[in-house]
């Protein structure tokens, strides 16, 4: 695989979310060994991606703040607040021209690699060279990874249609998609452990990922 995907993307990092189970703001968590925010450590991990733009959607004012004067971010807030997982990736789509790479702030461990992997799928097209795919969505463990996918601007009035009548599953959104979903056998040869899809809702599974960020770190 190349080292660098062939079209920018513009990388939208989802800090939208209540973080009710963690019991505290989930993208704040501070990330070893010198403590910066959850948000921004995906951030910095994702910098070395080709980028069109960088997105942050915060509803937090503090979440605002925390990523406010880092080069090259823009912050937007949720037009939709309440509405979980699909209403920050129609918000992110907002800002978007073509393809945007989707992450929660919740995956203290991603990997380029991985967006690039996803980013080259995305670019398959037909017989007359026509896209083929609305999103780009791994397949771990039999669970799609809805917010660790690559989604197309194109497909934000089917997003905002739902939103208006109410219909929240982002599951629901891809039925009506053409997706690509990318297998682990395709993903092992950069992330074998599948490690950039951990993720953290509550404080246990937060202790539980400290030892691999200080690795990281280290």
């Amino acid at each position: 695989m190349d080292s660098t995907q062939s079209m920018p993307l513009t990388l939208v990092v989802n800090a939208g979310g209540a973080s009710l189970r963690m019991g505290q703001q989930k993208a704040l968590l501070p990330v070893p060994p010198a403590g910066k925010p959850l948000v921004v450590h995906v951030i910095e991990a994702l910098r070395s991606l080709r980028l069109s733009e960088l997105v942050v959607v915060a509803n937090d004012p503090a979440v605002a703040e925390a990523v406010a004067g880092r080069r090259g971010v823009r912050c937007v807030a949720d037009a939709w607040p309440g509405s979980g997982p699909l209403a920050g990736i129609a918000a992110g789509l907002a800002t978007c021209p073509g393809w945007a790479a989707v992450i929660g702030c919740d995956m203290p461990l991603v990997n380029a690699a991985v967006i690039e992997l996803l980013a080259q799928v995305a670019q398959e097209t037909d017989a007359a060279g026509v896209r083929r795919w609305d999103a780009v969505v791994p397949l771990i463990r039999e669970r799609t990874q809805t917010m660790h996918a690559l989604y197309h601007r194109d497909t934000l009035p089917v997003i905002e249609e739902m939103l208006r009548s109410g219909e929240l599953s982002v599951r629901a959104f891809l039925a009506r998609l053409r997706v690509r979903y990318v297998t682990e056998a395709e993903i092992a040869g950069v992330d074998p452990a599948m490690r950039s899809f951990i993720n953290v809702n509550t404080p246990e599974e937060w202790a539980a990922v400290q030892p691999l960020l200080h690795c990281t770190s280290g």
